[in-house]
């Protein structure tokens, strides 16, 4: 539905609950890969959880309504995302346990207490900051370029935040795979869970999920492919389950 704002109210069903987001016309959008990381979450249900780098409040909204006693918060930067996502946080009517502030991921260690949350999610910005074309629109630069933060400022800031045996969940680009795991390693986060994505089978993967453990024990599993597409064009059976549709 469109707004007289420039904005858009999106309806997304996840796992049969819909979410509503408002979100800019012209201006950054989420995609799939904001679902896809929210199905990965394996949360407790009373968990604290923190979404750094939360736009306009995607996967906060997601993860509040797949775990309804879990507390999240979303921190976002850019002042336009972060008041849509308290918008949207009220919107959807989670007020009560999802919060939204305004703050560098550098500077989370200074607003929060060391080892406060039982579950970190981000979706980083994807390319390094002399890597590819920047968009022009700041708001699509910001979140696919690090120019506002790193892959390293994040697992540090989860490695601060995360209490002992605490999950940290990134997708990240499967080039990159290497530089993350250094730095999950690097930090005290063990690696535990990969899954591949993949848009159709035949094709190279294009995002990587992980599961990171902090003071871990070594040992990872790779777990079965996701394909989003089928050979129609037509979602998969795996993600008409994230979407909670009907399957044939």
């Amino acid at each position: 539905m469109k707004g007289s704002e420039g904005l858009t109210t999106d309806s997304i069903s996840f796992y049969g609950k819909i979410v509503k987001v408002l979100q800019k016309r012209d201006g950054y959008r989420f995609a799939i890969d904001a679902l896809l990381l929210a199905d990965f979450v394996k949360a407790k249900a009373e968990d604290n959880i923190i979404d750094l780098g939360t736009g306009t409040g995607i996967i906060a909204l997601l993860l509040a309504s797949r775990f309804p006693s879990a507390k999240v918060t979303g921190i976002e930067l850019q002042k336009s995302l972060f008041l849509l996502a308290q918008r949207n946080v009220k919107l959807n009517r989670f007020d009560a346990r999802a919060f939204i502030e305004r703050l560098p991921i550098a500077d989370t260690p200074m607003r929060f207490k060391r080892e406060n949350f039982d579950c970190i999610v981000s979706n980083p910005p994807y390319r390094r900051l002399m890597s590819g074309r920047i968009n022009p629109e700041e708001e699509k630069a910001i979140a696919r370029h690090e120019l506002k933060t790193s892959l390293e400022e994040i697992i540090r800031a989860g490695e601060y935040l995360l209490n002992k045996r605490g999950r940290l969940y990134l997708i990240y680009l499967p080039e990159r795979l290497t530089e993350l795991i250094y730095h999950l390693k690097r930090y005290m986060l063990e690696p535990k869970r990969i899954r591949p994505v993949y848009s159709r089978e035949g094709e190279d993967a294009v995002f990587i999920l992980i599961e990171a453990v902090k003071a871990g024990r070594e040992g990872m599993k790779i777990e079965r492919p996701l394909y989003i597409y089928d050979k129609s064009g037509d979602y998969t059976e795996d993600v008409k389950k994230i979407y909670g549709r009907e399957t044939d």
